[in-house]
């Protein structure tokens, strides 16, 4: 599916999708007749989550962290949790 498929089905901006790209945290192939970029449904429902931890406050870093496997979801729902509790959110 191309950029503007993903658009459509996320809600995000073309920038805000090529910007999880450029920041490794999602990686779609390649159409090897013309070179564009080929969503998977996988890759959208990625882009879904990093969109949703994003809301929360979750740094790139931190959602990085979560798809390589050095921590759990949990783990870092609880670290941002500590957080704004000390920011008395």
């Amino acid at each position: 599916m191309t950029i503007k498929d993903v658009e459509e089905r996320t809600g995000l901006s073309r920038s805000n999708v090529r910007f999880y790209e450029k920041e490794k945290l999602v990686e779609p192939s390649r159409n090897e007749s013309n070179g564009y970029r080929d969503y998977s449904e996988n890759d959208v429902e990625n882009i879904k989550k990093i969109a949703y931890l994003r809301t929360l406050g979750i740094s790139i870093e931190d959602i990085r962290s979560i798809i390589s496997g050095k921590v759990t979801l949990q783990e870092t729902l609880e670290k941002q949790n500590k957080v704004l509790k000390k920011s008395d959110y």
